[in-house]
Parts: structure tokens; sequence; C-alpha cells
């Protein structure tokens, strides 16, 4: 009995066998070629994400260098302040405004390699100050620090803190 059912649906059987090797075949191939797009996006982005974010850190660490030395100066030229030494803390990172025309496109620039136009760059917002000066026992050089770094940074007091600087002898 198993002989001739064997024999009858033997032909049918190598008929479909080949079938689904060919099937296999064919999804495994698409299966390859869909990993190495993949595989080789990722190796392309990769380093480019790296450079901007760490030129955009010290370009963001530079800026804020740069606003503690001018308020360290400022500060230091006011009578009764003393030696400084300021900290700011920003939020964020810059940000890029790109020019729109009228149907609200942005509008490009370049020949084969099309980039939006930067209309503005905003720097990154200070979200606090420490002061620490030779005066900053005294509650009149921490009112005039306060109010002078409230202006110059346009912060509100509580995101400002002064206090005394400590000097080793």
């Amino acid at each position: 009995m198993f002989r001739r059912f064997w024999n009858k649906y033997r032909h049918k059987l190598k008929k479909d066998l080949l079938v689904h090797i060919l099937v296999m075949i064919g999804l495994f191939g698409i299966v390859c070629i869909a990993l190495s797009s993949c595989l080789e996006e990722d190796k392309t982005e990769t380093p480019e994400t790296e450079t901007i974010s760490v030129s955009e850190e010290t370009e963001q660490e530079a800026y804020r260098i740069a606003l503690q030395q001018q308020l360290s100066e400022m500060l230091s030229q006011i009578d009764g302040v003393g030696k400084t030494e300021v900290l700011v803390t920003l939020q964020g990172s810059e940000s890029y405004h790109y020019a729109q025309d009228a149907e609200s496109r942005y509008v490009t620039v370049g020949g084969s390699k099309k980039e939006a136009l930067v209309e503005s760059v905003s720097l990154p917002a200070v979200t606090g100050v420490v002061v620490a000066c030779e005066g900053g026992g005294t509650n009149t050089i921490k009112e005039i620090v306060y109010q002078t770094v409230s202006v110059a940074c346009g912060l509100r007091m509580s995101q400002i803190y002064v206090t005394k600087l400590n000097i080793p002898a």
C-alpha cells in the first residue's frame, strides 16, 4: 500500500520540493539584500552624526566658557566684588531657523547637493549662574551681583546663586 502511494505521489513531491527550494532561495536572497542595505546605511550615517554632535558640543562649551569669562571680568570691575569665579549652565544647543518662501517651503541653495538656507541661529539659553566672589559675604555686594547677572543674562533671581569666594591662604 505504501509503495503504491509512494509511486503515485513521488513525481508530484519532486515537483513541489523543487518549487519550495526555489522559493526559499529567493526569500533568502531578498533578506540578504535588505540586510546589506541596512548595514551600509548605518556605516555611512554613524560617523557624520558623531562628527556633528562632537562639533556642536565643542561650540557649546566654547560659548559657555566665553560667557563665564565675560561675566567674571564684568563682575570683578564692580567696586567691592573683588576676585570672581563664575559657572554658567546652558539648556539645549544651538537651534537653526531656515528661510521659507510664501508657501512655507524651505528655500534651498546649491547645485546638485541642495541644502536649506539658514536664516538665523539661536544660541543655547542660559538656565543658571553661580558666582563666587570675595565680596560675596556681604548682603549689599550680593544684591549688586544678583542684579548685574539678572540683567546681563536675562535670568530670574531664583536662577542665580551668589556666595563668598574661599581664597586659600
